[in-house]
């Protein structure tokens, strides 16, 4: 049977860029279909038109129907994407500006989708990451939403730490668990070096024994400081030069603020983790990918959003066991979700006084 996925959002700069991940990775084979769904707007219709034209350009070897939906309530697909909303800006700096700013565009999603979509896998993008899972997890099965957000974290930290052993990313696997933001919790027991090399587990060591040398809050804090001082001179350049001479776990913090502050957005970093969770639930082969989801007492007792490790199927997603964390990361999961159930909560009550 045909795959279908949709894409909400697709016309911007994070959907677009997904769209030609999803194609160059050939998951989709002849007779698929790739939807870019628009908002039922003559613009963005227009728009979409014209990016549809461009990745049949370029893609139309493999013969994928890559198509354009004019708004979300004719979506029909297995795999729904949701990255449509606000993006950072100078109107929304904080991850509250952009809850207020896309708590009703998440529930008008949620409200059009799940009555023709019951069955679908939704894959959020979009931000607060934490805020839209809870809006679909509350209109649909829970274990079919799944945020992003900790497989893009848990990428970039398998990345930093990968530079710095002068390997490649893909023989490092690491974990970010909590907060897709300010409570992500980087996780160094986790990491696992995939080639045999004595020289990259030596210089692994040291990273570790060097992280704990100062609390991770006060050597993100310090480093923020150094570097908003240079964006405030719009000093880029020196901002990256900075961050790249910290330690991965601190740099996963505030790498990003720096790449924000060009482009608004991370679209390829964004595309090619939602990519991979994509490429998990197609393959169904239970490999392990990270996510936001919303929790019900699954996984040590915790209860609302949190990213965790997991395997994802069509169908939805499956917990990892995480009985491994010791004393300190289980009290720092259980302050991370806290702190986003009361993000969560204070958002939508502020949305919904304004």
């Amino acid at each position: 049977m045909p795959k279908r996925i949709a894409i909400l959002g697709a016309s911007g700069s994070v959907g677009s860029a997904l769209a030609a991940h999803i194609l160059r990775a050939k998951l989709l084979e002849p007779a698929d279909q790739l939807l870019l769904v628009g908002r039922g707007v003559l613009a963005t219709e227009r728009k979409l038109l014209g990016i549809r034209t461009d990745l049949i350009d370029a893609f139309d070897d493999e013969r994928v129907r890559i198509e354009v939906v004019s708004d979300v309530c004719e979506v029909e697909a297995d795999i729904v994407v949701v990255a449509a909303g606000v993006t950072a800006s100078y109107a929304t700096q904080t991850r509250r500006d952009l809850g207020v700013a896309n708590r009703g565009i998440f529930e008008h999603l949620a409200e059009q989708c799940i009555p023709r979509l019951a069955q679908a896998l939704f894959i959020v993008v979009s931000n607060p990451v934490e805020l839209a899972v809870k809006i679909f997890s509350l209109a649909i099965d829970r274990r079919r939403v799944i945020g992003m957000g900790a497989q893009q974290d848990s990428l970039r930290f398998a990345r930093a730490i990968a530079t710095d052993l002068g390997v490649s990313r893909h023989d490092v696997r690491a974990t970010v668990l909590g907060e897709h933001g300010a409570g992500m919790i980087p996780l160094w027991r986790s990491v696992e070096l995939m080639a045999d090399d004595p020289e990259a587990v030596e210089r692994l060591t040291g990273l570790c024994a060097r992280s704990a040398e100062a609390p991770l809050e006060l050597r993100v804090a310090a480093l923020r400081s150094e570097v908003r001082q240079l964006l405030s001179e719009n000093r880029i350049s020196e901002s990256y030069a900075l961050t790249n001479r910290a330690l991965p776990d601190v740099r996963i913090f505030v790498e990003p603020e720096i790449t924000v502050r060009s482009l608004h957005s991370t679209p390829n970093a964004t595309a090619n983790a939602t990519l991979q969770c994509i490429a998990a639930a197609l393959a169904n082969d239970r490999r392990r990918v990270h996510g936001q989801v919303e929790l019900r007492g699954e996984v040590l007792g915790l209860n609302g959003v949190c990213g965790i490790p997991l395997s994802i199927a069509k169908n939805g997603w499956q917990a990892e066991s995480l009985n491994w964390l010791n004393c300190d990361e289980t009290r720092a999961l259980k302050k991370s979700t806290q702190s986003i159930e009361q993000f969560v909560s204070e958002t939508l009550t502020m949305a919904s006084s304004v």
